[in-house]
């Protein structure tokens, strides 16, 4: 099944189904409140699986393992500042997140020229930046959102790692006073470096409500690798499909990004037409944030219909088998895995005995319901090129598949860099793994890159782990192989799709990481 299918599913099919069940079809979903969504997601979507949740069931600060805060000034000339941490700007009160902007002047400095800057307004912005990234899938927000002359509430997001002076974002939702009579209409817009450059035109969208600020509405992302679709009260919004050979200046999508969420006044776009002070306070009520990834579904006219229907080529990913002696994890040399020995660790994981680096099965956590998984732990590590843990698969035929892992740490945020190495010819183990090819995401579409001179094997990806478990994966178009290296690099940050990018970030000492369900399948 494409993805536009399994997008059409969701959209229609799965989610018309719970609708029937919940609600006389004579209601419009604009005019109904929130409780109708709790039903709905009850029986989820179909197609797909929750696999993050902020549900803001616990008064209090915004839970520092998912959130963020700029601070001061921003952007655009706008009236507010934004203040960390702040329970009179942002808290979470009565099962919401509230963000909330009022009337407070006062003087400042603006952060990028330190000139003074006087605000008149206080306000928060929140981002999960470093802490919870997004990359396909599905993304539902239940909000209320402030409406009025002056108010800039928005839902967006940006990459997560920095894309070399390419411009990208992703507009969910951004209300305006505007230009309509009745003053309720959202926007929705895709920013990319061709627009900016007026190279081409943006995706956008707008829908009005007449409820934005009374009602609980849905705000919803549907992203995949071909497609990203922006919806309102699951109606669709706003669509941008990638077509062929788009660069990175075109389609900026094929990569993490984080959310943000704030309320500006007043600036370029937002006090086009004014502000009127006497709405002040404003709020914005987010109910729930979920983020959805594809699972199994079934095809209408037979068949199992599996989005990845084809073979699992990791072993015992989920460590629920016992290991007999020979496939125990090991710590050692280099020597353990340089050159042809590197087949003695075909699903059988290796580390580098570096100080007191230990790789073992941890029989009391797990993800996915399990009690098994991978524990990593060192008391000590000195440099980016000693933290390799890896593992390799042989055997995989050339096709499209998808590598996926869960992970969690002792610490709230700690970097993760992920490489895979190939060899296509015997020739190609010979040499130290070091000076293998690798297999790198580049525009979306998946390049084979070998390194030059001194230095490291390329970076695939780059993740953030917390203290919760998480799943990361990414898309490959694999090539004819005899064998493939999956190398992890905990405690350490590298540039994805560059060489000799790696470092080692703080602190580096007493180190703990746990990871299961690794799994390279086959997507059809």
């Amino acid at each position: 099944m494409t993805n536009k299918l399994i997008l059409n599913l969701l959209i229609g099919g799965g989610l018309l189904a719970g609708l029937a069940s919940c609600a006389d079809e004579s209601i419009s979903l604009k005019d109904v409140n929130y409780p109708l969504y709790e039903r709905l997601d009850t029986a989820g979507y179909q197609g797909y699986e929750l696999v993050w949740s902020e549900e803001f069931d616990q008064d209090g600060r915004p839970n520092s393992a998912y959130w963020n805060y700029d601070e001061g000034y921003m952007r655009n000339e706008e009236a507010q500042d934004y203040l960390k941490d702040d329970p009179r700007t942002s808290r979470i009160e009565g099962g919401d997140l509230v963000i909330e902007a009022f009337k407070d002047p006062h003087e400042g400095i603006n952060k990028w020229t330190g000139e003074p800057y006087h605000f008149d307004y206080s306000s928060a912005e929140l981002t999960t930046k470093g802490k919870v990234d997004f990359q396909y899938g599905r993304l539902d927000i239940a909000a209320k959102i402030p409406t009025g002359r002056g108010v800039w509430p928005a839902f967006w997001m940006r990459p997560t790692d920095a894309l070399e002076g390419k411009y990208a974002e992703i507009d969910i939702m951004e209300y305006v006073w505007g230009n309509t009579e009745d003053h309720n209409t959202y926007y929705v817009t895709l920013h990319t470096q061709a627009t900016n450059d007026g190279l081409a035109e943006r995706w956008s969208g707008n829908t009005s409500s007449p409820t934005l600020e009374s009602n609980y509405h849905l705000y919803s992302l549907v992203w995949d690798e071909e497609m990203i679709q922006v919806l309102f009260d699951n109606e669709v919004v706003c669509t941008a499909e990638k077509e062929e050979g788009m660069t990175l200046d075109y389609w900026p999508f094929d990569q993490p990004f984080y959310l943000i969420m704030n309320i500006a006044v007043g600036g370029g776009w937002g006090g086009q037409w004014g502000i009127d002070e006497t709405i002040f306070p404003k709020q914005m009520n987010v109910k729930y944030i979920r983020y959805y990834k594809p699972i199994e579904v079934s095809v209408p006219g037979g068949g199992d219909g599996n989005v990845d229907d084809g073979a699992e080529y990791v072993v015992n990913g989920g460590f629920e088998t016992d290991l007999d002696a020979s496939m125990q994890p090991k710590v050692g040399p280099r020597s353990d895995i340089e050159g042809l020995n590197a087949v003695n660790f075909v699903n059988r994981w290796w580390v580098l005995n570096h100080n007191n680096a230990a790789l073992t099965i941890d029989k009391t956590t797990g993800a996915d319901d399990s009690n098994h998984s991978l524990k990593y732990t060192n008391s000590k590590l000195d440099n980016w090129w000693s933290t390799d843990m890896s593992m390799c698969l042989q055997g995989v035929p050339a096709g499209k598949y998808v590598l996926s892992f869960w992970a969690k740490s002792s610490q709230t945020t700690a970097p993760l860099a992920v490489n895979l190495a190939l060899c296509e010819t015997e020739e190609d183990m010979k040499p130290t793994y070091k000076e293998w090819k690798a297999l790198v995401k580049e525009n979306g579409k998946t390049l084979i890159k070998k390194k030059n001179g001194n230095g490291d094997l390329y970076c695939l990806t780059s993740e953030t782990v917390g203290t919760e478990w998480k799943q990361y994966s990414v898309t490959l178009d694999i090539p004819a192989n005899i064998l493939l290296k999956l190398v992890l690099k905990p405690q350490t940050q590298g540039v994805p799709n560059e060489c000799n990018s790696y470092k080692l970030i703080n602190p580096a000492t007493n180190l703990e990481f746990w990871f299961d369900e690794f799994s390279l399948k086959e997507k059809k």
